[in-house]
């Protein structure tokens, strides 16, 4: 587990490295062209896949989508934002729209994966080569919009407006952002911890493609009412939820091995498809188009640097103190995080 959290971290710092530089080409030169440059990026690395057969060649793997997931980061999602009118109704379907088809994506490939598990592993590798390719085709097809465009005049102007604008001018935005993070990485530690737990609660490898076409499937649908549903109760009740739900699934998995703690596994997934929507459209909401590709791509880099701190420290602990005790510890600190970090958030709700 300890190999695995460093693989997936070191993909995180690989992202992060380019994230912000390639998400502010796409504000200077263009969504489309870094979404080509980033899935043919991708397209290759999926293909190095089929050499990749030990912990440094998957570290090389890692890397190179790593680099192509930066490119394409923020740069889908501002792209189908300022594809669309002003109102703010039609915008937050379309992320919830968005979200849930990649989720629902992820389903279809978990069960297609089962599916070939049946005539082996390399199947599955040389499946997930020809799709890797499939974005690449696509992005070529795209039309960006009419926009306003960030000044090529300076950029550490334009570095420093985005920054102030985040963290220095507005509160608020500044709580969205913070919590934005925090919570991602809530649910994004559980994914990596989860394939584990199943294993260790007697779950075959060729079955936990259904256990996690399951689990997507129930997050695109929470994404996909998550607007409707604070409409009904409210934002700050749905934020509760939202932030809760990682706490109790972490501590029950912790306490209650069997079948409780894997129902409690669906709980991330119906918090982070409230994640998805509710808190990136509070966030792009409140982003002037100019930079918002920019903006995306902090929370990303911030989100996958908490993670290369945090992810083999996890992973550590699974294999020193055991499954349950790191469960048991993750689930507390989020408890406290909900504490210092959510609370203050949800009181200037009303105020935003």
């Amino acid at each position: 587990m300890e190999d695995i959290f460093i693989i997936q971290a070191f993909f995180g710092l690989s992202m992060a490295l380019f994230e912000v530089p390639s998400a502010y080409l796409g504000d200077l030169w263009g969504r489309r062209n870094v979404l080509i440059f980033g899935s043919f990026i991708t397209g290759i690395g999926f293909s190095c896949l089929y050499i990749a057969t030990d912990f440094w060649s998957l570290l090389g793997y890692e890397l190179l989508l790593g680099v192509g997931a930066s490119f394409v980061s923020g740069a889908d999602l501002s792209l189908v934002y300022d594809s669309l009118t002003e109102d703010r109704l039609s915008k937050a379907k379309a992320i919830s729209n968005l979200h849930g088809l990649q989720l629902l994506g992820e389903a279809i490939a978990a069960i297609f994966c089962s599916i070939l598990m049946v005539y082996g592993f390399q199947s599955v590798i040389n499946f997930q080569i020809f799709v890797g390719w499939i974005p690449f085709i696509i992005s070529l097809f795209l039309v960006e919009p009419d926009r306003e465009v960030m000044s090529k005049a300076s950029h550490k102007k334009n570095f420093q407006e985005v920054l102030s604008y985040i963290f220095v001018d507005h509160h608020f935005i500044r709580l969205i952002f913070i919590n934005l993070v925090v919570w991602s990485l809530s649910t994004f530690i559980a994914v990596w911890i989860i394939q584990k737990y199943w294993q260790d609660n007697h779950i075959k490898l060729e079955q936990i493609g259904i256990f996690w076409m399951l689990c997507n499937l129930v997050a695109a649908v929470s994404g996909k009412y998550a607007h409707s549903f604070e409409n009904k109760i409210g934002s700050r009740k749905i934020l509760v939820l939202m932030s809760l739900m990682p706490v109790v699934a972490y501590i029950t998995m912790g306490f209650l091995p069997g079948l409780f703690g894997l129902g409690a596994t669906l709980l991330f997934y119906v918090s982070r498809g409230i994640n998805m929507v509710v808190m990136k459209e509070a966030f792009n909401h409140r982003i002037p188009s100019k930079f918002r590709n920019t903006a995306n791509s902090l929370i990303s880099l911030f989100f996958r640097l908490s993670f290369f701190v945090v992810g083999p420290l996890v992973g550590y602990s699974i294999d020193r103190f055991g499954m349950h005790l790191t469960l048991q510890g993750i689930g507390f600190c989020f408890a406290l995080i909900f504490i210092f970090l959510m609370l203050p958030f949800l009181k200037k709700i009303p105020q935003a």
